[in-house]
């Protein structure tokens, strides 16, 4: 492999050693680098934010900072693809990205926490994504409010346009989704994105981005899943 894919993959021995298992080998792995570098339907720097958000859901905080420092471009929105990942992920990934940007840091002032949003506005909400009350929605809507309130809000200002673009929030739940070969998810955001004026390279090659931490696998998940959405491309609900 050329040196300057190293940054791609890793520069750690097991890399060399899988290099040396022959040379198709190495092509291949140099093929995935070129793939995931170079730009195509999705600008490099956007590859970058999806392979940084999935290497941060897989707690690699190494692989995470060098995606970050070397092709993610101007992007600065860390914090919201961090509560974009704890939607999706939890807590262990928002912190691996936190961790790996440099922006966990001391805030000395913080805006006053907002005012709870009514049933009637999450209600409508959920209605107008899904064209229905999802059962995982109305679960919560009855025995958990307060749990329901954390869906919606950190549902609506990550993928509602509000610093992230909806566009690239929903490609990077594709490439996540994809890597936990988690197909329905896959499905749903890569409906997402193309209610946001993805194209189909740009769903493919979010998928594409999971290849290197979920193997081919993933790329199956993502496939089955985009060629879901382009045979139903008028279907809105999930």
């Amino acid at each position: 492999m050329p040196d300057g894919h190293f940054d791609v993959i890793g520069i750690e021995s097991w890399v060399s050693d899988l290099q040396d298992a022959s040379p198709r080998v190495d092509r291949a792995l140099a093929s995935l680098a070129q793939s995931l570098r170079h730009d195509g339907s999705l600008p490099s720097e956007e590859k970058g934010i999806v392979v940084a958000s999935i290497a941060a859901s897989k707690g690699d905080s190494e692989g995470c900072s060098r995606w970050v420092e070397s092709f993610c471009g101007e992007f600065k929105e860390w914090r919201m693809l961090a509560a974009l990942l704890f939607l999706s992920r939890g807590a262990p990934a928002a912190r691996t990205l936190l961790t790996a940007t440099g922006s966990l840091s001391e805030i000395s002032s913080r805006p006053t926490t907002a005012n709870s949003p009514d049933a009637e506005e999450i209600a409508e909400y959920f209605l107008g994504v899904f064209g229905q009350i999802p059962a995982r929605v109305a679960l919560l809507q009855e025995h958990a409010p307060e749990a329901l309130e954390t869906y919606f809000l950190l549902r609506e200002e990550t993928l509602g346009g509000h610093g992230l673009d909806p566009r690239l929030a929903q490609l990077a739940l594709v490439g996540v989704n994809a890597a936990d070969r988690q197909e329905d998810f896959t499905y749903e955001h890569a409906l997402g994105a193309l209610k946001e004026k993805a194209s189909a390279g740009q769903l493919v090659e979010a998928g594409v981005c999971a290849m290197l931490y979920g193997g081919l696998a993933s790329w199956t998940t993502a496939a089955a899943a985009i060629a879901r959405v382009l045979s139903n491309s008028d279907d809105h609900a999930f």
